[in-house]
């Protein structure tokens, strides 16, 4: 069994009060490109389900004065990996393994849907008062960091979720966070630790004001 703690490292500092109010997301699924949402997959013919990542939204003062609404989606990234990382040649995996989401041909990932199953609904719910760093600068995004068990409960493993923000072309006051990529890194990547500290609140904000974040 794999179970998870927040991130270890002290980051009380940081972290926001900022609460978050789930909301229908019927709503604002023009947000969302249809490649992302209501999407049919099966493995050898049987069906994944992937009820757990459709779109999600929520309201959220992040220090405004007013609320405003996140958009939540997941890239195909986050069950499956690319045909580089899989190390077989395209043509030695079966096409019941292949998904195409769209924009490339990936490798649908065991691994990568069962922790997505797990995790990825409650990380983003717990963003407020999760520790997240600036993992890169252009064009920005950012990362937290889930420590796991490993299936044999003897040692800690790191999930990483990589995401994005960015404000909503149609709608004022609403922006879109994208779950760009996540996955156990093996080994992992101490650099991942050294970015930034920002919160969830801090990062909202800024995007909302237009304002970039340094690393």
């Amino acid at each position: 069994m794999i179970s998870s703690t927040l991130e270890s490292e002290p980051h009380a500092a940081t972290v926001s009060s900022s609460a978050i109010t789930d909301i229908p997301v019927a709503e604002h699924l023009d947000a969302v490109s249809p490649r992302n949402r209501s999407r049919v997959v099966t493995r050898f013919g049987a069906p994944w389900d992937l009820t757990h990542l459709e779109p999600m939204a929520f309201r959220i003062d992040p220090g405004l004065g007013f609320d405003i609404v996140v958009v939540a989606y997941f890239s195909s990234h986050c069950f499956t990996r690319s045909v580089s990382w899989d190390g077989r040649p395209q043509h030695m995996i079966p096409t019941g393994e292949l998904f195409d989401d769209g924009q490339e041909i990936r490798v649908l990932c065991e691994e990568r849907h069962s922790l997505s199953l797990m995790h990825l609904p409650r990380i983003i719910r717990e963003l407020p008062k999760r520790a997240i760093r600036i993992a890169r600068e252009q064009p920005q995004n950012f990362v937290t960091v889930e420590s796991v068990n490993s299936k044999t409960g003897t040692s800690q493993q790191h999930y990483v979720l990589f995401f994005e923000l960015s404000r909503d072309a149609k709608r004022k006051r609403r922006l879109v966070l994208k779950v760009q990529s996540a996955y156990l890194k093996h080994p992992f990547d101490a650099s991942l630790t050294k970015g930034r500290k920002v919160s969830f609140a801090k990062l909202l904000k800024a995007t909302c004001l237009r304002q970039p974040l340094r690393g």
